[in-house]
């Protein structure tokens, strides 16, 4: 989904709303003083759902407890269990867990959601230390080029047997340089799709609050999905492992998160969850399970836990209610900018807060 913003996507957009204020140190330590055996007392997963079901919205339209839920019911591992110590520390704040939700969404949900175009602003994190961590990694951050992504094509479509990994169709320029006799079935334009979208590394290193954001994106992905960390940041992105070869109409709604790969237990073979069944290419061109190929053995497959990152987001996303948000902004965005009256009476504000997905 395009969002008509300027080419770098941070461009132009404020800095992130901080996260909600508490040391790192309370934040790790947090979840040792929940409630742990489910015989004596309530298990840490009964706590929090407890503090969510007792929330107060602080207005009508307040979601901070389904997009919680949504997280909660979505991460696993040690990243589910940070959100847990922290959802317990903000507790007795209903601000704080509401700059939890925004901080989520705008660090995490806007960026993903925003793929093929642009990403607004983050709210920041409620956490104090967390500004300090995000400040260092500022000084660290670096951008990965568009000048690779000719080369990394070439290297997917070799391992993935020039055929779009998803329908099975050839590539068709690969296609038209086949012998007459070789050439059968259908060919397709495909796309070298990227499974964290190249928007959260292309920044403008001169610009402070792009960085910044940036940097506050990347704190965010490693904090909540930690398999990430060493693996894959904004100077890496272009890598096979971060990519996939797609059909050009599977690459755009891949990137609006219409189907994800769950593993199996059989390595390199993925069930296809679909998400979103509105496409007419998902419903006819998406199979109910993919094996990965790996044609050609120099180039490293998809990395699971890149994918495990891009199924998550897409669940919070379908389930928060935040994807269907995200849509309907942008619809009214994209609407509205070529349908400016004359006389002023253009509500100017409300288009410019539906691109940058400033009242999701």
């Amino acid at each position: 989904m395009s969002f008509l913003w300027d080419d770098n996507p941070l461009a132009g957009l404020p800095e992130i709303t901080p996260y909600p204020g508490q040391s790192e140190s309370s934040s790790s330590s947090a979840l040792s003083s929940l409630p742990a055996s489910p015989i004596v007392q309530k298990t840490t997963t009964d706590v929090v759902n407890d503090i969510l079901n007792d929330y107060q919205p602080i207005h009508a339209s307040d979601d901070t407890a389904k997009v919680l839920r949504a997280f909660v019911d979505n991460l696993s591992g040690q990243g589910l269990a940070t959100l847990q110590s922290e959802i317990y520390i903000f507790a007795t704040d209903p601000r704080q867990l509401r700059q939890l939700r925004n901080f989520l969404t705008d660090a995490l949900l806007k960026p993903m959601a925003a793929a093929g175009g642009k990403q607004p602003p983050v709210t920041p994190s409620p956490n104090k230390s967390a500004a300090f961590e995000i400040e260092l990694a500022m000084t660290q951050i670096e951008g990965s080029s568009r000048t690779g992504q000719r080369s990394l094509k070439k290297e997917c479509l070799s391992r993935d047997a020039n055929r779009c990994v998803i329908s099975g169709l050839i590539d068709e320029e690969a296609f038209s340089s086949m012998s007459p006799e070789k050439r059968k079935g259908t060919s397709v334009t495909t796309e070298c799709a990227h499974i964290l979208p190249f928007a959260l590394s292309n920044l403008d290193g001169r610009n402070a609050t792009q960085t910044k954001n940036r940097s506050t994106v990347w704190w965010a992905l490693y904090r909540y999905f930690p398999a990430l960390k060493n693996k894959i940041g904004a100077d890496t992105i272009n890598q096979p492992g971060n990519a996939i070869t797609l059909a050009s109409a599977l690459h755009e709604q891949f990137g609006r998160f219409a189907f994800v790969f769950k593993a199996t237990n059989e390595e390199h073979k993925y069930h296809m969850e679909i998400l979103n069944d509105s496409s007419f290419y998902v419903v006819h061109m998406v199979p109910g399970s993919v094996v990965l190929p790996q044609e050609d053995a120099k180039v490293q497959r998809p990395d699971s836990d890149i994918l495990d990152v891009h199924m998550r987001i897409g669940r919070i996303l379908q389930v928060s209610g935040i994807s269907s948000a995200i849509y309907q902004s942008f619809v009214r965005g994209r609407s509205c900018i070529y349908n400016i009256a004359s006389d002023g009476s253009t509500d100017l504000e409300r288009i410019l807060s539906d691109k940058m997905l400033m009242r999701i």
